[in-house]
């Protein structure tokens, strides 16, 4: 069995994970859309004064979208190779992870009006 350099294995690894980044923002739209959602995100951030933690948890449930939209690509073309006719499987699995996407959605949405409700200063809690 051969035995890797540990560094070299970061390495590889880091620049293998941002390529999927780069070749995931050039060519799926919608994870171009949640990255400029992200960009949002963190200036409402800076604008609302958040403490460390609450950042950390709104910017931590957003990456969890976009992980499970890289997961939802990856597995989308992957099932391209398989059958690119008409077939209920792969359609049921593409759709399922795409459900996977907006209930994660929906969960930040819930997230950060939460978050921001706590914020403002009419807030009832």
């Amino acid at each position: 069995m051969k035995r890797y350099n540990p560094v070299a294995r970061l390495y590889n690894g880091t620049r293998y994970s941002l390529n999927g980044l780069i070749v995931a923002f050039q060519q799926e739209q919608a994870f171009e859309y949640e990255a400029v959602v992200m960009a949002v995100l963190l200036a409402v951030i800076l604008w609302a004064r958040m403490s460390l933690f609450s950042s950390l948890a709104l910017i931590g449930a957003w990456l969890i979208v976009m992980a499970l939209e890289l997961v939802n690509s990856a597995v989308e073309r992957a099932f391209n190779l398989i059958d690119r006719k008409e077939n209920p499987e792969i359609k049921a699995g593409k759709d399922m992870l795409s459900a996977s996407v907006f209930l994660a959605i929906a969960f930040n949405a819930m997230l950060w009006i939460t978050f921001l409700l706590i914020r403002l200063p009419f807030s009832v809690y």
